[in-house]
């Protein structure tokens, strides 16, 4: 019968050292697949939580931000911010508007569970005029079909990767006297469906 010699002090304490560090990466890689994953199977999306704020193909105001309630975790109370919903299988979405220079204003375009597909501020307007033309890719084949080679598009034309999604617009107020300004801002971005293209 043979008998090891005991462990070491060092031989402990390596160990140790080694258990505690395949804990500490398991509790961390649990934390990140909860953080990243949890929100897609909670049954609540963005998108259903936008839904009695928000109207399809019109722009509407979001409740102020506040500690006691926010409508989504971790919004700025300084962003005044408006939504419309979209859906492409009834027609296209135009999203258009005047911005004002300096001001700071910004549009993201997300997929139902709030995935950010595309996203402007307002240094993309093109002389003090925002204007993105929201579509499927047939729709685009279809309204690229129809475009003079003359007279070239001066909207962006932009192709959603789901037919139903929201978009955020946000008009920063960099004072609290000029919320009302803000919200201005934020609601002067005009979504609405375009006429029913034709693939």
């Amino acid at each position: 019968m043979s008998l090891k010699p005991p462990a070491s002090p060092l031989d402990r304490i390596l160990a140790g050292a080694l258990w505690a560090l395949a804990l500490a990466l398991c509790a961390v890689a649990a934390h990140v697949v909860l953080v990243l994953y949890l929100p897609k199977f909670v049954g609540e999306t963005p998108m259903r939580r936008l839904a009695p704020y928000s109207a399809y193909g019109e722009t509407r105001l979001l409740p102020r931000a506040t500690p006691a309630a926010q409508w989504t975790p971790f919004l700025d109370p300084a962003v005044a911010e408006a939504s419309c919903l979209f859906d492409l299988s009834r027609a296209p979405l135009r999203v258009s508007g005047e911005v004002e220079p300096g001001r700071m204003l910004t549009l993201s375009f997300r997929e139902p569970d709030g995935d950010v597909f595309y996203s402007m501020t307002d240094r993309a307007a093109q002389r003090g005029r925002l204007d993105v033309l929201l579509l499927t890719q047939e729709q685009l084949d279809a309204v690229e079909a129809e475009d003079d080679d003359d007279r070239p598009a001066q909207e962006l034309r932009l192709v959603a990767p789901s037919l139903k999604g929201f978009v955020l617009i946000g008009a920063l107020a960099n004072f609290p006297g000029e919320w009302a300004d803000a919200e201005r801002r934020a609601k002067a971005i005009v979504c609405k469906p375009e006429e029913p293209v034709e693939p």
